[in-house]
């Protein structure tokens, strides 16, 4: 798979000052979302976390002079009634950090993994087919790569008092967030090379979200609340929040100068 990359793009990119201040902001949100998976299960900040598109679909809109649908609007709203249906799904409070199975753990990653390598293959072709093989390849590999995030981040805090800095780099976890993240994001960019980024945006925003519930849970150990009540509310407020995410996705893509 090639990637049309030149030193000319690359200086543009360099010294675009727009560009570089959105690094910058993304490299503070990458800090605040540090923070968050390790103080709290991945299952939950990830939901929350990808539900930032609402606030993207709204700036697309709004910069474009684009008029928002009726489905548009609901889907923020509904998004905005996910996050808060999370909160209240946390009313017992966030619950203890569980052992998890590391034999699980793995089997799950490499089935997960397994799957990414396959899907491409089965549907190679030209256009869209291509582009959401890859994009279903590239949501599973983020969310892989944020469950192995978390995991570092909490070798790293236990370990820390004893070992410092340097448990980072020995850690098991940095090597499979590497192996999984990095393939992902060279992969997205030759997903939206080669079909509609309104194809491979949904996919990526559903699957990125939904793979870290499923691993947080399966893999992690992460518990639903002890309530009945709470675990309802918070399944639904995970598919409030998923659905709204594809559709969100797609709108704001549809929007974009890229695929007009």
């Amino acid at each position: 798979m090639k990637l049309k990359i030149s030193w000319t793009v690359f200086k543009a990119f360099a010294t675009n000052k727009p560009w570089l201040i959105a690094i910058g902001i993304s490299l503070v949100g990458g800090a605040f979302y540090s923070i968050a998976i390790l103080l709290a299960p991945i299952s939950v900040v990830q939901p929350i976390v990808a539900s930032g598109i609402a606030l993207l679909a709204y700036l697309a809109m709004k910069n474009l002079g684009e008029r928002p649908g009726k489905a548009d609007l609901y889907a923020i709203g509904v998004t905005v009634l996910g996050v808060i249906l999370i909160g209240v799904s946390l009313a017992e409070g966030i619950p203890p950090e569980a052992e998890h199975d590391p034999v699980v753990l793995w089997i799950f990653a490499g089935v997960v993994a397994l799957v990414a390598i396959i899907v491409p293959f089965l549907m190679r072709g030209g256009g869209n087919r291509q582009a959401a093989g890859l994009g279903i390849s590239v949501g599973l590999l983020f969310g892989i790569a944020a469950i192995f995030a978390r995991l570092l981040l909490l070798d790293w805090s236990n370990q820390f008092s004893a070992r410092g800095v340097s448990v980072l780099f020995v850690s098991i976890f940095l090597i499979g967030w590497a192996l999984t993240l990095i393939p992902a994001f060279i992969m997205l960019q030759a997903a939206l090379q080669r079909g509609m980024a309104v194809v491979v945006v949904p996919i990526v925003a559903g699957l990125s979200q939904l793979i870290p519930i499923l691993g947080g849970m399966i893999a992690l150990n992460e518990p639903f609340p002890e309530s009945g009540v709470l675990t309802a509310v918070r399944i639904l407020a995970f598919a409030l929040i998923l659905g709204a995410t594809v559709v969100l996705a797609r709108t704001a893509e549809e929007s974009s100068p890229a695929t007009a």
